[in-house]
Parts: structure tokens; sequence; C-alpha cells
């Protein structure tokens, strides 16, 4: 193609954008040498690139012409990765990236560079959780970074290339996270940990860092620790996992006798005996914990750390330079304040948690005592219940009942059983810290009492107020045990503050010559009209019943009597409900594409005369799930709407089951043929409470699945750049769809609002 020609082309893929003709024809010039094949494969990219980054797009034009012939059919991954790394590190490592294309592409792409880790993460998800038994969360590090571990998340390198075969680093991959697994288990990092599995110590993270601290040079202290109890490490790796270890065995030989780590390990003649012990065949010295001199429990490795400190010393002394931390590729780093930050903010969730559960049911019995108490004053009675004075008595304490060996709670002297969930809360809260303190209880106590006492005129905890004082609880479900939690959730509905802008008319100004189309596409959608074949009669003749009874009648058979169509004229019987995504991810464009919508859909909805609601979601953890009344069902559009619509605004999380159950609810009270949920959001589901991921997905999906057993159609419409292969798993299959650029939103959510009820 002539350069004319790719300055057309160029324009058509990155409209409506209108960039310097200049700045085109340099960016371009470089492709005049190519054939016009290669020329049209380069440009068919475009438009991917250029709405990310208009230098990044150049770039990628500049580095593709030097590339083309190497690339081939693979142009499409390399855009894709360059992409990627465009969002990781910019435009300056994006550059990079294209710069080399054999080093940063062609190796990956073969595995000889070798693994990395968002290549393998879900799979190694997976491999983590059914080992442990525990949900742990994979994240990656920056290039060079070593794993470790807060007990919550596992922080694995972004790539390891230590082996030649891809095969080998992958199967490391596997020993990293079981090694952080492993200071998990044992206690090595703490026992706020440890105590949640097996085998752990009484000594805090807190505390194990003061202890390091107490010696001269405590990066020393800290290295032989680590190396002690790495030793343990591995030997319940060997116990439990004798496979993995024995796959393993040969590559940790080969690191330690690679010339990387050899020379400064024969410096270090106590590590280094050690660690050839370690990696070698000898399964005495790897599975039998204490024996060689090794520890069996990690109170044996604090009392054994002075003498080996002592010795290193000595080494140091005697002209070696002690530095354990070298060998961390493959034993991983001990963050002790890293844990201290996650159980300080599990405990005070954990709290939250059992406060509010705990003061709903305390403020659920006074409200039952009370209205039994004005009952009986009805009846002629008098009441002298503890509720009308104000005075609150609340414990919870071990059952003295013989049939009864579980925890019960005591209000103003009467005892009553506590729900499975909140004695899973307080066992978890007594395995970390001993015992439920008797403040948690109190503090439930109080705002349970202050909203009965106020007649509900205050909040309770986060969790039980709303506009109304109505309080909706909600199961959710638990994929990894296959069952329910039961009133997991709170979900209240709140209203939305009218804001008064001129968003409203701008939109309409904006989509002028849109919303007369739509409002005549709609105005045909009034009434369903339907031809039924085969009647005996109607408005008009079904010429090929008219052809077969003309056959029928000349081979002598009975013709049948059925020559006419009908036009049936049925009235749509449609309610549907639009469920918001109201989280802080839709802040900028998606959010006004979102208000843009709802203001086209109402109107054309107003042509058709479909029963139509709106209602916003977002909260924050699962005991403030939010639900923000924009429109009900029978209410009329109008200003109000309106000035709601302009209110909606991003606030929290994304935790849309509760929203889903409760809305598949009202409508499943509504009478209608047709009952649709329209689910709009951006993402994931997700909240701050650790709900996020494969749980989250699993639950959002249970909920749809919960709404088409009553009768509820289902559909998501999700924006967002590329379609993620969870949509299909989690909402059905053609039951959602993606919107890839967010502009086109307003235009395309009517469409296919039409296209589903037509």
């Amino acid at each position: 193609m002539y350069l004319q020609q790719l300055k057309d082309q160029f324009y058509r893929e990155v409209s409506p954008s209108q960039p310097q003709e200049w700045e085109v024809e340099e960016a371009l010039e470089p492709m005049l040498e190519l054939d016009a094949f290669q020329q049209q494969a380069l440009l068919s990219h475009v438009h991917a690139v250029w709405p990310v980054s208009q230098s990044l797009c150049v770039s990628y034009i500049q580095y593709g012409v030097q590339h083309i012939d190497r690339l081939g059919t693979n142009l499409s991954e390399w855009v894709r990765q360059c992409l990627g790394r465009y969002e990781e590190d910019g435009l300056r490592g994006s550059r990079l990236f294209m710069s080399e294309i054999e080093e940063n592409f062609y190796a990956r792409l073969t595995g000889l560079d070798g693994a990395y880790f968002e290549q393998i993460r879900g799979r190694l998800q997976h491999f983590i959780r059914g080992v442990s038994g525990v949900d742990f969360q994979l994240e990656p590090l920056p290039v060079g970074g070593r794993a470790w571990t807060d007990g919550e998340t596992i922080y694995l390198p972004r790539k390891i290339s230590y082996f030649p075969e891809q095969s080998d680093n992958n199967r490391f991959y596997n020993f990293l996270v079981c090694c952080q697994w492993g200071y998990v288990r044992l206690g090595v990092l703490g026992s706020e940990l440890g105590k949640s599995y097996c085998n752990s110590t009484s000594v805090t993270a807190d505390q194990l860092e003061n202890l390091l601290d107490d010696y001269d040079q405590p990066e020393v202290a800290g290295n032989i620790y680590q190396f002690l109890e790495f030793t343990r490490v591995l030997a319940m790796l060997a116990r439990d996992l004798p496979g993995l270890c024995r796959l393993v065995r040969p590559l940790l030989q080969y690191l330690v006798h690679s010339s990387q780590y050899h020379s400064a390990l024969v410096a270090r003649g106590i590590y280094y005996s050690r660690l050839l012990a370690l990696v070698s065949d000898r399964t005495d010295v790897v599975v039998g914990g204490g024996t060689a001199g090794y520890p069996g429990s990690h109170q044996e490795t604090i009392e054994q750390l002075p003498a080996y400190y002592e010795k290193i010393q000595e080494e140091v002394r005697a002209g070696s330079v002690d530095d354990w931390q070298m060998f961390a590729d493959f034993t991983g780093v001990l963050k002790f304040d890293k844990v201290q930050d996650y159980v300080l903010r599990r405990r005070s969730e954990q709290k939250q948690v059992f406060v509010d559960q705990l003061a709903a049911v305390i403020r659920k019995h006074l409200l039952e005592k009370e209205q039994n108490s004005a009952e009986s004053d009805m009846a002629g009675g008098s009441s002298t219940d503890a509720a009308d004075s104000g005075r609150l008595a609340v414990s919870v304490a071990q059952s003295t009942d013989d049939n009864n060996t579980g925890q019960v709670l005591s209000i103003n002297n009467e005892s009553m059983e506590l729900s499975a969930e909140i004695l899973e809360i307080m066992a978890s809260i007594s395995n970390d810290i001993g015992h439920v303190p008797e403040g948690y209880v109190q503090a439930a106590a109080g705002i349970a009492g202050r909203a009965v006492f106020t007649r509900g005129g205050e909040q309770l905890g986060e969790s039980l107020t709303d506009n109304t004082g109505t309080v909706h609880l909600y199961d959710e479900w638990d994929f990894r045990r296959q069952g329910y939690r039961k009133n997991w959730c709170s979900l209240v509905e709140k209203e939305i503050q009218p804001v008064t802008s001129k968003f409203i008319r701008n939109t309409k100004e904006r989509y002028r010559g849109l919303m007369l189309q739509l409002r005549r596409q709609f105005e045909m959608l009034r009434a369903e009209h339907r031809f039924v074949r085969r009647r005996r009669y109607g408005d008009d003749i079904d010429f090929d019943a008219l052809v077969e009874a003309r056959g029928d009648q000349r081979a002598g058979i009975a013709p049948s009597e059925r020559l006419f169509i009908r036009l049936l004229r049925d009235d749509r019987d449609i309610a549907v409900m639009f469920l918001v995504d109201m989280s802080n991810s839709t802040e900028g464009w998606v959010g006004n594409a979102i208000k843009e919508s709802l203001v086209l859909l109402s109107d054309v909805l107003e042509v058709v005369g479909d029963r139509y609601a709106i209602y916003g979601f977002s909260g924050m953890r699962r005991s403030r799930c939010e639900l923000f009344r924009i429109k009900e069902m029978d209410e009329t559009y109008g200003a109000d709407v309106e000035q709601r619509i302009c209110g909606v605004s991003p606030r929290e999380y994304t935790r849309m089951a509760p929203a889903i159950r409760h809305l598949t609810n009202l409508l499943a009270d509504t009478d209608a043929r047709v009952r649709l949920l329209i689910t709009l959001t951006d993402g994931k589901p997700e909240d701050y409470d650790g709900y996020r991921g494969e749980y989250a997905i699993e639950d959002t999906r249970q909920a749809l699945n919960e709404a088409r057993g009553k009768g509820v159609h289902t559909f998501s419409i999700t924006v967002d750049r590329t379609a993620h292969s969870y949509l299909s798993h989690m909402c059905g299959r053609h039951n959602s769809i993606f919107v890839e650029k967010v502009e086109q939103l307003p235009a395309r959510l009517p469409e296919i609002y039409r296209l589903m009820t037509s």
C-alpha cells in the first residue's frame, strides 16, 4: 500500500481519534518497506494498542516493522504480551520488552526462558489448596524477589529460570509454595499462625522478632533461625509429601553444587555440611526430626540458637562471612513484621464479625421480649422486663447442661444456644488468642441494647441499620464445603440521596438521535405479534397448507381444513430489575456510561410499557452489604428518579450475591409472565474481607442458579476490555455478554434488552 492508503486505514482503526497527520506519516513511513500482507497484519492490531497508549502504538509499529519477518503467525500473541507488559511496567518496560524479541518473547514462548508465575498461577493455586487444605492467596513479586508469606498470602518470584528444563522450574514453584506453607504450619513465623494448624509454639511473631533483636547481630541470628527451621520444614515435607521431595531433591542438589552457591557454601563450613546432608538421599537425616543435631521442635530451635550463633561467630572470626540469606532463593525469607500486620488485621475483622453477629442475636431476643411484653400489657397483665428498665446483663459461658457441652448465651439470666456460625467464629478467636475477650461480648450487648432501648433510633454496628430499619439476612455459598453459611450476610436497603444537576439534560441532548431511533424500535414491541399457521380460520391463506391439501386431494386423500394463518396479538407481561454496580472501580468513564445507559433505558422502557426497577449495590464486608433504591417496580419515572440516577456514584466493594438473592425474592413475588434480572458490572465480585477469587465467583454463581430455580431469568452485562473465562462459568452459557468499549455501553444496553425481550 502507498502512504496515503496506510494513513486512511490507520485513521479508520483509531476512529474517532484524530491524531496529527505529520505524526501519523512519521510513524507509518517505515511500513512502506513491507509487503501488503505484512502491512495489513500490523495495522489490524492498531485498534487494540491505540486506546491503551498512543506512544505505545507508535513504538509497536516501529518494532513491529523490525520483527515482522520473525513474528509471522505469533504477531497476535506478541501484541498481547506487549500490552500486558505495559500494564505491569509502563511504557518504558513495554518498549524494553519489544526491543529484545528473542530473549523476551521467543525464549518465553518456547519455554527456554524458564517458568513464569502467571502461566502456572491457576494450577499452583489448586495445588497448594489441595495439599494444605488452606485457602492461601498467591501473588507475584517484582523481578528478583524472594518468596515470603504473611500467613494469608504467599508471594512468589515472577519468574524462575534456575534449571535448563521448564518442567523443573515449574516443579520448583511447587517446592517454594510448600516451603511457605511449612513455615506457617510449623509456627516458624509465630504461634498466631501455627495454632491454626498443628505442632505450633507459644511464641508470637512479635516475641520472635524481639528474641532475634537481643543478639549483637540480629541478621546473623535470623539467618541461623531460618536455617534451623528450614530443616524442620524439609522434614515435614519429606514425611507428608514424599513424592514431591523425591522430585525436588535433585534440583536442590543441583543448586547447592552450582557455581553460584558452591564456593560460598564451602566458605561456610557449618552450613555446607548441614545443607549437603539435607539435600542428600539420606532420608534418616531429613525425616527423623531431631537427629544428627537437627531440632525436632520449635522449642529446640530456640534452645540451640545460641550455640549455633557462637559457632558461626567463630567461623566469621576465622575469615568466613555469614550470609545465609544468599540461599533465600530456595528457602524464601521470613518477614515477621508482615505477619504481625496480618494478625492484627485478622483479629480486628474477627472481632467485628463476632460483635455484629452476637449483637444481631441479642437485638432479636430483646425485640421479641419487648413484643411479648406489649401483648401481655394489652391482655391486662404487667411486665417488669429488663429491656423496659434499660438494664442488660449479657454473658457467654460453658453450658452446665449434661446434654449440651457447648457455649451458651445468657441474656438477663435467660440462657439460649448460639448458632453454629457464631460458635465457629468463637472457636477461631479462641484458637488465636486463647479465649473470647469479655469486651467483645459487652460491645455487642451495648450496640444491641442501644438499638432496642432507642426503638431503633441508633445504628447497630455497621450491619443493622438502613433507612427503614429493615435488615435482611442471607446465606452465603461456601463451595469448599458444598454448603451454605447460614444468615452470613446482612443486607440493608437504602435510598440514594437525590442530586440536582444538568447530567440528565446533557445526556438527552448528546444522544438525541439515538433516542429517537430507539423509541421507534421499542414502539414496535408494545404488543407481541406472532403468526400461527394451519388454523381453521384466520387473517390470510396458509399457502404451504393449501398446496399440501391440493396434493392430498389429487391423491384421493381427504384434505385438511386447516388452511389459514392467524395473527395473534399478545400483550407483553414482563417485569425486569436492573442491578447496577456502584463499587469504587466504576469511578470515571464507567460510572458515567452506566448512568447514561440508565437514562436511555428508562426513556425507551417508558415507551414500551414494561414494568421495571433499578437498584444499585455496594458495601464493605458481609456485615454491611448495601442495596440502593433508584426506582421501584411500580414507581413512575419522573424527576425524582432522574435525580436519584444523578446521585449514583462509586462507593466501596463488589459483593453482588446478597443483592442478587434479595432482588430474586422481590421478582419471585411479582406477578408477571416473564421475570428478568439483569446485572450490570465492570468486573469480578470482590470484597474487603477476603471475599474474592474462586470463592466469590462460586457464591455469585450459586445465587444466579437460585434465581433461575425460582423462575427468574438472569443476564449479566460486564464492561471490560476482554472477555474472561469465569463469566460463562459464573453466569451460565449464553447468559452473559461483555461490552469491550465503555463508550458503547449507552447504545448497546437498550439494544441488548430489546433482543432479549422481543
